[in-house]
């Protein structure tokens, strides 16, 4: 029984990378690549026997014997919601390993966040709702992911598109089906250019509208920088952005493909280590 090694994006809605050590029956995952959690497959989902038991020392036999972090990113299946003016890539859903994995699409919006996530904030928008407060001080402002999941669904809406691609090693992608795909749509082969390199598309025309985008990537850049593939440019803009905010950097650096800037990078998980002690 050989032991596969890989590296997943976790969806929906996004929630960083995930480390597998996969021997078929089990399964051991780490999201933060010194922790793992162990799940056995056996028919009762329980250790039951022999088999399970042997299964269960081949795969510490292969987390004991695993190659060096970050494992190969595997999720090359990637669900898009599409914007409806230009039926391009809009939004990543959620990400498969393989074609025969694809499932049916429940739900066609995206969400940006956990619906018990809080704390993300957009300094653009509290300064433009600020002035909306003083007109009308009794309104409640709205938070900052409710605005952003209604900015990114309403780019997509009322009859919104969703479709799976397959992303070829040169970062193309091969069209598939989805939901409300017609056949025009069906096998069509994008361009790299034409997927958003993060989560979601990154020009907006809307200068409020782009700075809660830039918001929301640098929220997530500490997760981001564990994306294998990703050009130098938005590299180097999440690795600033995270040491901005350390504090989410230690659960996360582990996995990082490459470090362009390691002084800084040095810096705030010094940092990071500190805020956690105290």
């Amino acid at each position: 029984m050989q032991a596969a090694y890989y590296a997943l994006r976790r969806f929906s809605p996004y929630q960083g990378v995930i480390q597998v050590v996969d021997v078929g029956a089990a399964r051991a995952y780490s999201t933060d690549g010194r922790h793992w959690t162990v799940r056995l497959q056996s028919p009762n989902h329980r250790v039951a026997g022999d088999t399970d038991a042997v299964t269960a020392d081949h795969l510490m036999c292969a987390l004991n014997e695993r190659p060096h972090l970050p494992f190969p990113q595997q999720d090359q299946v990637e669900l898009w919601l599409l914007d409806k003016t230009t039926l391009l890539p809009l939004a990543l859903i959620k990400t498969r390993r393989r074609l025969d994995e694809i499932d049916a699409v429940e739900n066609p919006s995206w969400q940006p966040f956990l619906t018990t996530a809080s704390g993300f904030r957009c300094a653009a928008l509290e300064e433009a709702l600020m002035g909306r407060r003083r007109a009308a001080p009794g309104i409640t402002p709205p938070r900052a992911q409710d605005v952003l999941e209604r900015q990114v669904n309403l780019a997509a809406r009322p009859l919104p598109v969703l479709q799976w691609f397959q992303r070829l090693p040169d970062g193309s992608g091969i069209g598939h089906d989805g939901l409300r795909v017609d056949d025009r749509l069906r096998a069509r082969h994008l361009p790299r250019e034409a997927f958003p390199e993060l989560l979601v598309a990154d020009r907006w025309p809307d200068p409020a509208a782009q700075a809660l985008v830039d918001a929301y990537h640098a929220w997530h850049a500490p997760a981001l920088l564990a994306h294998q593939n990703l050009s130098d440019t938005t590299r180097r803009w999440l690795e600033a952005a995270a040491c901005r905010n350390p504090a989410k950097l230690l659960d996360n650096h582990a996995m990082f493909p490459e470090v362009l800037d390691n002084d800084a990078m040095q810096v705030a998980l010094v940092s990071a280590k500190l805020i956690r002690a105290g």
